[in-house]
């Protein structure tokens, strides 16, 4: 009876809260980087501020930890374009909700870590694998933060010891102008970014992304803005 009686009282708290994640989307897609940089674009030859990006990223190990994220910024790099991985574009649906978790340190930059939506561009021939450069921006995501802001993040904020952040896509006090442009995204695209702060190192591991539910549409035409 009582085995009883607290799996009904877990089940309502589940149900209450409304988050059960779905599937990892980056399961698939090296999120936890144990494949190296494969789809992760480091290299960004079209970009001449980031021509030598991927001089200042590597594969590593910290703190008892394999296969981690680092990105190598001197001072010039943190006060101005940083370093940056982004995923490959991850195909996603409008109408439901998803939950961006990252694991990270670092030993001076504050970083970036979030979301883009992405839609395809015009012209482009669709098919199953798009690089970043056939899709083109549609939606800007809020900014993981490891100090608990909530959607208002500039930037990430990262400490100096292990620790692990999420934030949900799309907010949840979204407004309609801002759900006109979530619905037109076809994909997304994590954007792992060390930069501002301090010189030092900036590790990344254990990526994901998970499919947290439906979004209520019905709240989001109640808002005025």
């Amino acid at each position: 009876m009582v085995l009883r009686l607290v799996g009904c009282l877990v089940a309502g708290v589940l149900l209450a809260g409304g988050v059960v994640a779905g599937p990892d989307l980056l399961a698939e897609r090296n999120g936890d980087f144990k494949k190296g940089l494969e789809f992760w674009q480091i290299d960004f030859p079209k970009h001449d501020f980031l021509k030598n990006n991927k001089s200042f990223v590597s594969i590593t190990s910290d703190s008892g930890r394999n296969n981690v994220l680092k990105f190598a910024l001197d001072q010039n790099l943190a006060d101005n374009q940083g370093v940056q991985a982004l995923s490959y574009p991850i195909r996603i649906d409008p109408d439901k909700r998803y939950k961006l978790t990252v694991s990270a340190r670092s030993t001076g930059p504050w970083g970036r870590i979030y979301v883009m939506g992405k839609r395809w561009k015009p012209g482009v021939k669709k098919h199953s694998n798009p690089s970043n450069d056939e899709t083109r921006d549609a939606f800007k995501g809020p900014v993981i933060s490891f100090k608990g802001e909530k959607g208002t993040a500039q930037f990430s904020y990262v400490k100096p010891t292990w620790s692990t952040a999420s934030v949900e896509i799309p907010q949840r006090d979204m407004s309609k102008l801002a759900y006109s442009f979530w619905e037109n995204c076809d994909f997304v695209v994590v954007h792992l970014v060390g930069i501002a702060g301090k010189a030092g190192d900036f590790y990344v591991s254990d990526v994901k992304l998970e499919e947290i539910g439906q979004i209520d549409k019905s709240k989001i035409a109640a808002k005025k803005k």
